[in-house]
């Protein structure tokens, strides 16, 4: 389905076909992105709807500018991402928490490490801009080429790959700065 003017166009009146198309067509990306960032398919399933249901709120706002708008929606789902990620360490959640079967094999200082360098890949993809982030997500947690990513956020694709060039060398130069936890 290609996504056009007339169909954005009808989704700020509120009509419900043309946010089931959107729906239909972002919705699959949107949790992959969020399942690969979350490691929890129901959270990552709760994000999704969440994206929706601002975007939803936020479509007024949106103007159309010849570009896939599945860019701006994906902005909406990092958005909560972090959003979630802020919330989540201000109440000291913690991965030692989700290991209730102590026949899983699983073992909690494991757990705790993972997350502790998961919070670090975390806070260094933080400290990219915006451009940087987005494309690095788009390239590793949704597997897109680069091709794919030009098309999607609407720059060349020597352009996309200079950014994953120069993002890769300010997150390994970020990690590297960093302390490992």
């Amino acid at each position: 389905m290609t996504v056009t003017p007339a169909l954005i166009d009808a989704a700020k009146t509120g009509d419900r076909d043309a946010w089931s198309e959107l729906y239909l067509e972002y919705r699959r990306p949107v949790l992959a992105f969020l399942t690969r960032r979350t490691g929890n398919p129901a959270l990552a399933e709760d994000l999704t709807q969440d994206t929706f249901v601002r975007a939803m709120t936020a479509i007024a706002g949106y103007r159309w500018t010849g570009k896939d708008p599945g860019a701006w929606i994906f902005t909406i789902a990092r958005n909560i991402m972090i959003d979630h990620d802020k919330r989540r360490s201000t109440r000291r959640e913690r991965a030692t928490e989700a290991v209730t079967d102590a026949d899983s094999g699983v073992r909690v200082e494991e757990l705790v490490i993972a997350s502790a360098e998961a919070d670090r890949v975390c806070a260094a993809l933080c400290s990219l801009n915006d451009r940087q982030r987005t494309v690095l997500t788009l390239r590793y947690w949704d597997d897109l080429t680069s091709h794919e990513i030009a098309a999607r956020i609407g720059l060349r694709v020597g352009a996309v790959k200079t950014l994953t060039y120069r993002a890769r060398v300010n997150l390994r130069r970020t990690l590297a700065d960093e302390p490992p936890a």
